[in-house]
């Protein structure tokens, strides 16, 4: 448990980290999440998803709800933006291998990770449908 002293020390100490002060730092980390685009939800052309998912729901060979197919075509879709971003950082690699290149090489991994869950997730749950 903490201490009177250790909860106070705590406090003042947070009162001084509040992010960054000045207009460039602010702008620096409002662009944090921007670098990629990978962390997004939405999906840039909802035609091309919905195209998708009316092609798989065809393709299964059994009755698919609209849902099920809709994510199955999202995270197609997220696993094709993640390798196509993978081979462009893979191929600047080749011209100059560089360590931030590699960092964001790594990076991608975790995006890559959900996708594959959530589609594995959505086949699952198709299988379950037709049974």
């Amino acid at each position: 448990m903490a201490s009177i002293r250790q909860i106070e020390a705590n406090r003042s100490n947070a009162k001084r980290s509040t992010g960054p002060k000045t207009a460039g730092g602010k702008a620096r980390s409002s662009c944090n999440a921007l670098r990629h685009g990978l962390a997004r939800s939405d999906i840039t052309d909802p035609a091309e998803a919905e195209n998708l998912a009316v092609a798989i729901a065809r393709g299964i060979g059994h009755p698919v709800t609209p849902d099920a197919a809709m994510a199955l075509a999202r995270s197609k879709l997220a696993l094709l933006r993640i390798r196509s971003l993978r081979q462009a950082i893979l191929g600047a690699l080749l011209t100059s291998p560089l360590a931030p290149d590699l960092k964001g090489l790594r990076g991608l991994e975790r995006y890559d990770r959900a996708a594959l869950v959530q589609q594995r997730r959505t086949l699952r749950l198709l299988s379950f449908e037709r049974k």
